[in-house]
């Protein structure tokens, strides 16, 4: 989820180019503000590794903010989103689902990443406080977490598969908190271990609530 793979192909109409030379310019700047934070990131240095010029560049995006703004709108909230999604269509007991997504989620970082941290957490830190544009577009990828997460419960409530004393709002928010700040956790210590194990410690707890 944290890295994504795209193609460069030359030999292409003028459109196509057009629509790939943008998506250059969008993952590369994903990559480097996950690696070294939105303010640290220098997108002339990013764009001039890439061969593209400045006014490309200005081009479709004029200033470092809508960058920022389509990274979040374009790759953050169809990943981070699209991995709660399996939990609409979800056949078994939903706790089964959510532990099944946080495990997911922690899949894609290795050794050589954790110390980059989860991108969605980086800029919620970095940037929520500071800019309107950033802070709204983070917070509505987390309140579609939150209530992909909380229908489920609520949904294994009614069927019989969850207990019925637990508070399905609550358990979404500590779902979501737990995973981030297991993330920042194992950021700073830059070791994934710490990472598998406050997982691992989470699931434990999920468990608790099944049927």
């Amino acid at each position: 989820m944290f890295k994504f793979e795209y193609m460069l192909n030359t030999n292409i109409d003028k459109s196509i180019k057009t629509i790939d030379t943008r998506s250059s310019i969008l993952h590369k700047n994903y990559e480097a503000i996950h690696e070294n934070g939105f303010h640290a990131t220098r997108t002339d240095k990013v764009i001039s590794e890439l061969g593209i010029t400045k006014g490309a560049f200005y081009h479709y995006f004029p200033d470092k903010n809508s960058l920022g703004y389509a990274i979040i709108d374009e790759i953050l909230y169809p990943n981070f989103i699209g991995l709660w999604l399996s939990l609409e269509h979800y056949n078994g007991n939903p706790i089964d689902g959510i532990i099944s997504c946080v495990n997911k989620s922690i899949s894609f970082t290795t050794e050589s990443t954790v110390g980059f941290g989860c991108p969605l957490n980086n800029l919620i830190q970095e940037m929520s406080s500071s800019d309107k544009g950033f802070k709204e577009r983070l917070e509505r990828i987390v309140d579609k977490q939150h209530s992909i997460i909380k229908e489920a419960i609520q949904k294994g409530i009614k069927q019989k598969q969850i207990n019925k004393n637990a508070n399905a709002d609550e358990l979404a928010s500590f779902v979501i908190a737990s995973l981030e700040g297991s993330f920042a956790l194992a950021k700073v210590k830059n070791n994934i271990e710490y990472l598998k194990n406050s997982i691992n410690q989470l699931n434990i707890f999920l468990k608790q609530f099944k049927i």
